[in-house]
Order: C-alpha cells, then structure tokens, then sequence
C-alpha cells in the first residue's frame, strides 16, 4: 500500500460540494483542529444500559449534583440579602452606664460602624421606656475615625425632615424628642468610625416597697444588622461599705442570646458580654436591690409605685430560667442526635463499602500476559473496561484499526485536486475502503457492523470508500445526523460491555445513594443555618458529608470477571512495554501482532510498542500482512527533495478530524437552537427574655443611611 495521486480524480462540481471520483467521497475544506471532546452516549442505548458507569461518576450523580446546585440556589434565592450598594455592620459595641440613687441612669455608648458605601446618618432609637415621664437627655456626641482622635459634634435643632433624608450642613446630632430618636449627621464612606453617645434617663429605675428594680434593654430589638462583640457594664448605687453580694442584696440577670453571661461583684457592677446580637434580637440586664439603697428618690416620683416587687420578678425569673435551660437541653439534644446521626451513616457507609465497593482481588498475579485480554470481546469493550466504562473517541480509531486487522476495510493514502480562489490545490489525506466480503468479517459483532454503516452508508453515502475530510464535511452539512449516528455507535459499544456485566450494580446504586445523603446533607446544613440560624447541623454534618462523597466517589467496583480480564490488561500492557528486553521466544505469527497493536493502542502504549517491535522484529514490520494495522501508525510523506510534505500517522490525523467535526457539529447544533452563553440572679447564662422584643426598658435600637 502506498501513496499514489491519480490523475483521474478529478473536479466536476462547485467547491461547497465536490465529489472524487476514484473514491466518490465528498470532501470539506475545513481546518482541522486537535480538541480533545468527549462523546456523548445516545439517549436510546442509555435505557439499555441502566446499570453502566459513566466513568468514576455516573449520569445519575450529575444530575444528583446539578439538583443540589440548584436548591442551594433557591434557598439563597428566597432568603433575605443585603443591597449590593452599600451596607455596614457594627462589629463592636461597649456601653458603661450608672444607675444613681434618684433613679436616673447615666449610659456612654461607643458603637463601632464599618460603612462599605457612602452614608450620611446613623441613629439610635428610645421607644421603650418604662413610663412617659421618663426623659431622655443627650449629653455629648463625639466620632472617632480609625486612627484618629475624637471629634466632639454640635447640637442643633432637629427638623421633622430630616426622618427620611437630609440634615444640617455640617456634622452635628439632633433630638428628635416626640420619637425620642437621637440623630448623628456626618458625611461617612468606606471606612470604620466609633460613634459615642453619652445620654441619661431620669425615673428609669423603677422603686418598690420591697426592692428597687432596674430592667434596661442595652441593645434593642430594632438594630437592623447584627451588633458583633458587645460589652456592657451597669453600677447600682451600693450604700459605701455594703457588700452587693450579702444576703442576696443583689440579684441579677440577662435576657437575649443564650450565649451571653453575666456576672457582679461586691461593688455592684454588673457586667454582661454578647458574642453576638443578631438583626431583631436584643440583649437586657434586669437587677433588683433594696429600695433603701434609692436614697434620693422623691416621693412623688413616677418612678415610685405601691406594693411589693419582688416575689413576681423571682417568679417571672424562674420561668425564664426554665425555658432558656429547656432550649440549651434541645440544643444539646440536637448536638448530640446529630452526631449520633453522623457517626451511623459514617459507619454504614463504611460497613457498605468492605461489602460493595472494596475492589475484588484479582486470581491473576502473574507480571505478564502475552495474549489479547479476552477472546470475543472487541477491542472497544476492553478500552471501555481500562476507563472504567468512560467513552472516549479513541474508541472509533481502535475499531478502525480492528477492522482493518480482520481485513474489512483498508487504508490507503492518496491526493486529489480542488479549487482555492483563482486556482486548485492539491490536498493530501487518507481514505479507507470497503473491501469485498466484509459483511462476513463483522457477522456476529454489533460495534464493528454499526462502524461501517457509520461510515460507509451514512457519511459516505453508500460508496465502498471515503477520504478523511468527508467525515468533516458531513459532520458539517449534516451536523445532527452525524451526531445522531456517532451517539448511535458509542451506545452499541455501551450495550456491549453491559453484556459483560463488568461493572456490579449495587456498587453503583449504593454510590447514588451516598450521594443523594450527602447532598440532602448539605442542603439541610445550609437550611438550618439560613432559616433557623443553627449552624450546628451543617458543622455536625460536614465529617459525614466529606466522607460519604469520598467513599461514594469509589463504591463502583467491578466484577471479579472484569478485575480477572483488567489484571490481564494491566500484564498485557506490561509486556507490550517491555518484551524488547525479555529473553524469550516471541510470536512470529504476523496477525498476532497486528492484533497486539490494536490492544497496544486501546492501552495507551502503541508508540513504545511499535518501536520495541522494529527494534527486536524488524521483519515483522516489513511484511505485508502486518501493513493494515501498521499503516495507522506510520505518517505518510509526499515527494521527494526539497518539495517533500509529510501528514501525520493516520491515527493523528483521524484523531484530530473527528475531534474538530464533532466539535463544529455541536457548534452548528447549538447555533441552531438559538443556545447563547451569558455569565444571622446571681450572674450566670442569659434566658431569653419576655417576649419577641424583650421586657426591658430604653431599647428601641437604631441605623443608618
């Protein structure tokens, strides 16, 4: 076989479409590109083939992780997200305030603001107060920029206005005092400035025939971010040498988050800490002491009231304490069941694998195989069980090469003339033919009979021979055609190895399920923290998540029929490596080695294959019936001298063809469905307080704009 160009070929129609008539092949001018793209399998065959792998991954397991990606999509989707203008957050909080013994209380608030954006007011809100002849009066309002010093701010009169936008020229606060609402206008933009307010409330401390009581909300409920890191601290006027401690003189608690503590001593400061006040929730300090410790209280005072106090606090007290300790059981409950959950299915899906995924060891321990893997079973179907059943096109080029070993069609490389512009070129390539009697060489093989009709009645259009580049302008012309034929092929190839049954199904199935556990996993971790603010699921659950996505990924196991033929393969490769350096005896048959080359390449190492064999049997490479098979390995060259060109191995160039057709296919095909692309009283814990905004009083809470 070698490389003729014939002057009978001939043109006689236009460029668009062109036949040659010693091959009756129509050829496409198209360039050809080496993209690698994988095949999909046609959906027809798929529901043969229930029980196959697509790789280490099955089909099912990518619509399982598209699945995930979109319910993750639509719980951020319908869940409350902050504007992508500007925002802030209020990463520090510290509050000192006194309670004097005429019932005022003196308060000094530094919140910290982190502005991302450009912002002209923050406010603080005191809707809450234990009566309305309570008053309150703002003494000072300074700003402290990062780095920088203090600057004290002027008052000025507030204008109704000013609720909604606007305020005064320069930086100064404003009382709005029917909303008792306190105003801080500055100009402030991307950057971390600490607003201090030092105000006081006069009859705050409310005073009992038994007890005096102080119930304060220091952050309140109406904060619209979260306020990160609160410190707070509250004096009680203590009689000088009174120990606040002794007999119970003083009881105090916390409401709010059920992670903040709080704790006194001897002088009666009580200090209370926040990891964290979320957007809508609060945090207050309730205290109860002697009344004869509120020295300067009037008589007349509105804070002064008839009865007894403290037995209704204790019990009202009491009552919180049990619920705010029944919701730290539920969560120590939901803790402790989630891990219980977790260490089970972590179990289970271990126990699964040992029994369905843990890889059968094969019988077959010699280094060695010097025969095809399997009598009767194509080549394509053992390049299918080395991947792991993943199509790749190499499969189409080792059925070529199979065919071309049992003679059904031969390769030959040729020319042929066609027009460019003004004038015609001539084109070097490939073609193969369809050689008499090839109906009887496929008989009894479905991949190798639905090759030919592939290529010979479909694209060829029922010639007995076609050139390379008719593939490309088929795929071309006719891109769903071809793609619909080239589909049809790889699910014969997939119907063939599901014959084999070399992959086990409840490997397959178990892995489904692990997968569908760890992605309702993840979506209940997500939910929880998203909906409900826990983010003790998600934590408890990523151990167990990681680890049924680890041993999912390898539960596909094959059969002890498949690890028997794939340890033949591996000591098949092996040999076709290295027989050039072994001392023994090697076949002399030629279509013995014909046939070890199509393995050779179904194994990746045709290259160290076919260069051992010159070295070490160079006339098995020399004679003529190995040719078929060796000529897809072998560039071809044209010419002589200095005109001489070469073409690649028709493998590579095959290779390189398809590729780029099915990639123009797809291409055309999705140009033609109009597809586009596009691009959270003794000191102690807290209880949760008394109600959705809490008991206490002078919370309200605040913001910016």
């Amino acid at each position: 076989m070698v490389s003729t160009t014939t002057n009978s070929q001939r043109l006689f129609r236009s460029a668009s479409d062109f036949s040659i008539q010693h091959a009756s092949a129509r050829v496409s001018s198209a360039t050809v590109r080496g993209n690698d793209l994988r095949i999909c399998d046609n959906p027809a065959s798929t529901e043969r083939s229930v029980r196959a792998l697509s790789g280490a991954f099955s089909s099912r397991v990518l619509i399982l992780v598209i699945a995930m990606v979109v319910a993750v999509f639509a719980v951020a989707c319908i869940t409350p997200c902050s504007a992508y203008a500007k925002s802030y957050t209020c990463p520090s909080v510290e509050i000192d305030a006194t309670a004097a013994a005429d019932g005022t209380l003196s308060v000094a608030e530094t919140r910290t603001f982190d502005f991302d954006g450009t912002f002209s007011a923050v406010w603080w809100s005191f809707d809450s107060m234990p009566s309305s002849e309570c008053k309150l009066a703002v003494s000072s309002v300074s700003m402290t920029a990062e780095g920088g010093e203090a600057v004290a701010l002027p008052e000025v009169e507030f204008q109704r206005a000013w609720r909604e936008s606007g305020g005064p020229a320069e930086p100064a606060f404003s009382v709005d005092a029917d909303r008792k609402t306190v105003y801080v206008f500055a100009p402030m933009a991307d950057a971390r400035i600490d607003v201090s307010l030092t105000y006081s409330i006069s009859d705050f401390v409310q005073v009992y025939d038994d007890v005096a009581e102080l119930y304060w909300q220091y952050v309140g409920h109406g904060w619209s971010v979260d306020s990160d890191h609160v410190v707070a601290s509250v004096s009680v006027p203590v009689p000088e040498g009174v120990d606040a401690r002794t007999d119970n003189a003083l009881r105090a608690w916390g409401h709010g988050p059920l992670d903040g503590t709080l704790s006194f001593g001897g002088t009666g400061v009580i200090s209370m800490t926040v990891p964290s006040v979320k957007a809508g929730g609060y945090a207050e300090v309730r205290a109860v002491f002697p009344r004869a410790w509120m020295t300067d209280v009037s008589p007349s005072s509105p804070a002064v009231h008839t009865g007894e106090r403290l037995n209704s606090v204790l019990q009202d007290e009491d009552r919180l304490a049990n619920r705010a300790n029944a919701e730290r059981i539920r969560s120590l409950a939901l803790i402790v069941g989630c891990l219980i959950i977790s260490v089970v299915v972590i179990v289970w899906a271990l126990v699964m694998f040992f029994r369905h995924g843990k890889e059968h060891k094969p019988e077959f321990d010699e280094r060695y195989w010097r025969d095809v893997p399997e009598k009767g079973v194509h080549p394509a179907v053992i390049g299918r069980l080395w991947r792991w059943n993943s199509q790749s096109k190499n499969d189409l080029q080792a059925t070529l090469m199979h065919l071309s070993s049992i003679g059904a069609v031969r390769l030959d490389a040729g020319s042929y003339r066609r027009p460019k512009g003004s004038h015609e070129e001539t084109v070097n390539d490939y073609y193969i033919t369809r050689l008499s009697g090839w109906e009887d060489k496929v008989a009894g093989s479905p991949i190798d009979a639905r090759a030919m009709r592939l290529l010979f009645d479909t694209i060829a259009g029922g010639a007995d021979s076609l050139w390379f580049g008719t593939v490309t302008q088929y795929g071309s012309e006719h891109p769903e055609a071809f793609m619909n034929e080239l589909n049809g092929w790889q699910g014969v190839v997939t119907a063939e190895t599901n014959k084999q049954d070399f992959f086990e199904a409840k490997g397959a199935r178990y892995q489904g399920i692990m997968f569908a556990l760890g992605g309702l996993g993840v979506i209940a971790g997500i939910c929880g923290l998203v909906f409900f603010d826990n983010f003790i699921p998600l934590i408890a659950a990523a151990p167990t998540i990681a680890v049924l996505f680890i041993v999912g990924a390898v539960m596909t196991r094959r059969s002890k029929h498949a690890v028997e033929l794939h340890a033949k393969c591996e000591a098949l490769r092996r040999w076709l490596k290295d027989f050039s350096a072994l001392d023994e005896r090697l076949p002399t048959d030629v279509k013995v080695w014909g046939e070890m080359m199509v393995y050779a390449y179904v194994l990746g190492v045709a290259d160290e294959a076919i260069k051992a064999l010159r070295m070490r049997m160079p006339q098995i490479v020399e004679d003529p019936d190995f040719m078929p098979v060796y000529y897809w390995m072998m560039p071809h060259y044209y010419g002589t001298g200095m005109g001489a060109s070469a073409m690649n191995s028709p493998l590579d160039v095959f290779t390189a063809m398809q590729s780029n057709t099915v990639d123009m296919a797809k291409a055309a095909m999705s140009a033609a469905s109009g597809g586009f692309s596009s691009g959270d009283g003794f000191g102690g814990g807290f209880s949760g307080g008394g109600g959705f905004s809490g008991g206490g009083f002078g919370g309200g809470g605040g913001g910016a704009r």
